[in-house]
């Protein structure tokens, strides 16, 4: 390739064909001959006479121009220039042409980049006339690759993708050393900045520069920000966390800052999963010299349970991406205490140390036996209930048998009713329906001066039970129980035993769900089993039994000589998608000893075969790329020989396209103006100025070369805000300066919009930000005012704002925070703002204020939170009290009674804010859709009485109407 400065030729030959030009010029000018000048005397009768046919003496030089201009536009396109020239392979290479591309997970975030810059090398090697070999690192232990052309090469470039998986290195460098293998003579590398070292592969990747610089020159590509990981997410003091990671801890690792977006399943009515929807986004920040950094959800404990996935916002890839195993998954449970009374459980209660062993696991709430069923939990855990109500046994039979885990403990009062025989309404002693084995009457005492024997302790767990994972300390003795009656099906219900073989734990199916018991009770009366980390991790594992609860991650012993086939995996920018039905299985062997990303696919894996399965046995397997341990490096320097360069820069950019659309445009201008020459045009009989015509032309030019947005209309500058407040009703809001929460007002805004337009009649127009500094408002009908101690507004806006609402606009001030006051600001603070705003007295919104009935019917006003109070302009009669002492200044009325504040702490803004499709961007509280609808309903009312006045209030007669026209 032929370069001039940052201009390169492809086809630098053609150039010679300028040299041609002077000789264009030379027949152009003599063409058409120059007239012989002579005189006749006659001419003086031709005075006066117009010839519409004339015939130019020679060509006018800026026709002339024109056509050199034009010919030499055909020269330099059929030449191919290229702006910024990229030429990465020798000048004087011979052999095949290695394009080596990782194309693993850490490639995908610059893919594009990759791609190109791969496509630019083989089209380079095909003028050469040279091979391509292409090669991917992360599929190297396939198949060896073959010389190939560059067409045959293009084509596999441009449909190829990154794999989930990490580039085997290793076997790119056992391969070279095959003597059948083809050995390049210049290679291309397009790495990904990382070492991506596997078990036994250390060092590969500056083992195989080395043996590549060996076989000719080498060309290293990199990224210019290596990729970034993240960890699977974890619960931790009831949040969702998660880390991210990165190689190093320079200025080239990208921002200090990494967004991660929490995304969760989007169901239907019935429960179906429609696809996903992001519930949140939190921010990981990395520390001076740090590689870890780590991110915290915010979310609703019922949320938690919902997430599928973590996720990078920006540069996604598969490693970007965690998917959200059965460890992050909250079930409802409810804790009933009989012996509890009150709201706060004694420290020594069973109540206490069942809450305290599942709180972190689990969202527990209390009272009796019928409450905790109405609130549908997945999992119900009863200490010590003896006797029942027909009412609490029947509930609780329906409760289990549709599917729900009841978890019982002994307990005095369960020994006392087995001794009394009123345990159950069965005629046989000690039966229940909801024990999972016969009791007998009367307990077992150790360790006392009556007792059978010394306190004993725990032997090992049954092999197919949910605790088969588990360790029994010898610390844990058991000093009282009850006894299950010896029965042929009992050794099948024993999950745990003491280490004399009695029952310790015994479960049993019924219906859909489990009834479990504990033949100890919940406290550390009768063992030492509360008092110990056992404990914990019992509960633990039986939550895994509990609906909509994901078992745990199942150990090698377990996996041994089962089948698993993928289901689900990563696609390249980080989502799931499902994988063939038809893909081969995997052994459970390979699948607890391999690493997801290198010999398997990251995903979920499904159970395939048809073996008898354990209590609580995993029927799915999360793999995710990386561990909770991993870590990332970056790749080793590359050998001094070596040529480096990064991804990015400036592109090269072909010139051919626009130096031959230049050359018939010029073209066509030089045709129009040898007609118009000629006077051949309609209504143009007269020769035209030689600058007229040269001023045309020019003036085209420099259109067909101007950008587009340069061509805008240059007018004075118009304030297209107030334009588009003016022309339609648009909502506003307060721009505080802090990115993230003026991005929430303005989406809080769109949603409301679109639900106002799909609704009302009432079709806003883009939302107005508005600053109230030096932005005018009065066209605004109500503006969103966030009010935070952060965002408390300036003197001079606030007197802004008091003349906006004093003019008959309305001012939505939200303090977010969920309090069931006026919170978020202190109170002198708030006091300060009401001064400053002029504000009259307000009154707590209730049922009967118009704002409940202005479009919908509500009687609470939710957003992101609910149970606070929203505030208004008080009824007249407070009004006036207020007035009347001079407290609060009379407020004039230009606004039809419509209250000209209302003020909350609900948070609406982000039970409103969409995203560009209009998926919600925020979660709201438990009741969850529903609450968001309700939120929206408040939202419409508020538009709809702020732009059409207190008319309803005149509903208030509505009642004493009906019944005068009833008389």
């Amino acid at each position: 390739m032929f370069g001039i400065g940052a201009i390169g030729f492809v086809a630098p030959a053609v150039l010679i064909g300028l040299a041609a030009l002077p000789v264009l010029y030379w027949l152009l000018r003599a063409i058409p001959p120059s007239p012989k000048t002579e005189v006749f005397a006659g001419v003086r009768l031709l005075f006066g006479l117009d010839d519409p046919e004339r015939e130019a003496q020679r060509t006018p030089w800026w026709l002339l121009a024109l056509r050199i201009l034009a010919v030499a536009a055909v020269i330099l396109g059929f030449a191919q220039p290229v702006l910024n020239p990229q030429e990465r392979l020798a000048a004087q290479g011979d052999g095949p042409v290695l394009v080596l591309m990782d194309a693993g997970w850490a490639s995908a975030p610059d893919w594009d980049e990759r791609r190109n810059a791969a496509i630019a090398a083989v089209e380079e090697a095909g003028r050469d006339g040279r091979p391509v070999i292409l090669w991917r690192a992360s599929e190297a232990g396939l198949q060896p690759p073959q010389a190939t052309t560059a067409a045959v090469a293009r084509t596999a470039l441009e449909g190829m993708r990154p794999a989930p998986l990490r580039p085997d290195r290793a076997a790119v460098l056992t391969l070279l050393d095959d003597p059948s293998m083809l050995q390049p003579g210049e290679t291309l590398w397009l790495h990904d900045g990382l070492a991506h070292d596997r078990e036994g592969g250390e060092g590969a990747a500056a083992a195989l520069a080395e043996r590549l610089l060996e076989a000719g020159p080498l060309t290293l590509i990199g990224p210019a920000v290596p990729a970034r990981a993240v960890l699977p997410p974890r619960l931790e003091e009831g949040a969702l966390r998660t880390a991210v990671i990165r190689a190093g801890a320079t200025g080239d690792d990208g921002p200090a800052t990494a967004l991660v977006v929490a995304v969760a399943a989007a169901r239907d009515a019935e429960g179906v999963q429609r696809g996903e929807r992001r519930i949140a986004v939190a921010e990981a920040d990395f520390g001076p010299g740090a590689v870890a950094a780590e991110a915290v959800f915010d979310l609703p404990a019922e949320l938690i349970g919902d997430v599928t996935r973590v996720t990078l916002a920006d540069g996604t890839s598969p490693g970007g991406t965690a998917l959200a195993g059965g460890a992050v998954r909250r079930v409802p449970v409810g804790v009933v205490d009989p012996a509890s009374t009150g709201e706060v459980a004694q420290l020594t209660s069973a109540r206490h140390y069942l809450t305290e062993a599942l709180a972190p696991y689990a969202d527990v709430s209390h009272g009796t036996l019928l409450e905790a069923i109405d609130r549908d939990p997945s999992a119900i855990f009863l200490a010590d209930k003896g006797e029942m109500s027909v009412e609490e046994r029947e509930a609780l039979t329906s409760f289990v048998e549709e599917g729900g885990l009841l978890v019982r403990f002994a307990g005095p009062r369960l020994a006392g009713a087995l001794a009394a025989n009123t345990l159950s309404s069965s005629a046989v002693a000690g039966e229940d329906p909801l024990l999972p084995v016969r009791l007998r009457r009367g307990g077992r005492m150790l360790g006392g001066a009556l007792a059978w024997g010394d306190p004993r302790g725990l032997g090992p767990f049954a092999p197919n039970g949910p605790f088969r994972r588990l360790d029994a300390p010898e610390e844990v003795d058991v000093r009282t129980q009850v006894l299950a009656d010896p029965s042929p099906e009992l050794a099948d219900r024993v999950w745990a035993s003491l280490d004399d073989g009695t029952p310790f734990v015994t479960a049993v199916t019924k219906g859909d769900g489990r009834v479990v018991l504990f033949h100890v009770s919940a406290d550390a009366e009768w063992s030492s089993l509360p008092l110990s980390g056992l404990f914990i991790e019992m509960l633990r594992a039986l939550l895994a039994l509990a609906p909509g609860q994901g078992p745990t991650q199942p150990d090698a012993d377990e996996l041994d000589g089962t089948l698993w086939r993928l289901s689900q995996t990563l696609a390249p920018d980080g989502t799931v998608v499902p994988v063939p039905a038809n893909r081969e299985p995997v052994s459970g062997t390979d699948l607890a000893v391999a690493r997801a990303g290198d010999a398997l696919m990251p995903g979920v894996y499904a159970r395939a075969d048809n073996r008898p399965r354990a209590a609580g046995a995993a029927e799915t397997i999360v793999l995710n790329l990386h561990g909770p341990d991993d870590t990332l490096s970056p790749i080793p320097p590359a050998p001094s020989a070596a040529v480096v360069e990064q991804l990015g820069g400036a592109a090269s950019t072909p010139l051919a396209a626009p130096l031959l659309l230049l050359a018939v445009l010029l073209a066509a201008i030089d045709a129009i103006a040898t007609l118009w020459i000629s006077g051949r045009l309609p209504q143009m009989r007269r020769r035209p100025r030689p600058g007229a015509v040269a001023g045309l032309a020019l003036a085209v030019l420099a259109l067909a070369a101007q950008p587009d947005g340069a061509r805008a209309d240059e007018r004075e500058e118009v304030p297209t805000r107030d334009i588009s407040a003016a022309a339609e009703t648009s909502l506003g809001y307060v721009v505080t300066g802090i990115p993230t929460l003026d991005r929430k007002s303005e989406r809080a805004m769109v949603g409301l919009g679109q639900a106002l337009t799909a609704r009302t009649a009432v079709e806003p127009g883009p939302p107005v930000g508005v600053n109230p500094m030096t932005d005018e408002m009065a066209l605004l009908p109500v503006v969103y005012l966030p009010l935070t101690a952060e965002t408390l507004p300036a003197e001079e806006a606030l007197a802004n704002l008091a003349q906006y609402i004093a003019t008959g606009g309305m001012l939505l001030i939200d303090t977010q925070s969920g309090a069931s006051g006026v919170g978020g600001a202190g109170a002198a603070q708030m006091r300060d703002v009401a001064r400053a705003l002029n504000l009259p007295p307000l009154a707590a919104v209730d049922e009967t204020h118009v704002l409940s009935r202005t479009f919908y019917l509500l009687n609470s006003f939710p957003g992101r939170w609910r149970g606070g109070r929203v505030w208004a302009e008080a009824p007249p009669e407070g009004r006036q009290a207020a007035e009347a002492d001079g407290s609060i200044p009379q407020f004039d009325r230009v606004d039809d009674n419509v209250s000209p504040v209302v003020v909350g702490s609900a948070d609406w803004a982000a039970a409103w804010a969409v995203d560009e499709r209009g998926r919600p961007l925020y979660p709201v509280g438990r009741a969850g859709d529903r609450q968001r609808e309700m939120a929206t309903r408040f939202g419409v009312n508020l538009v709809l009485y702020a732009l059409t006045g207190n008319y309803k209030s005149d509903q208030v007669h509505a009642p004493a109407v009906l019944e005068r026209l009833g008389q």
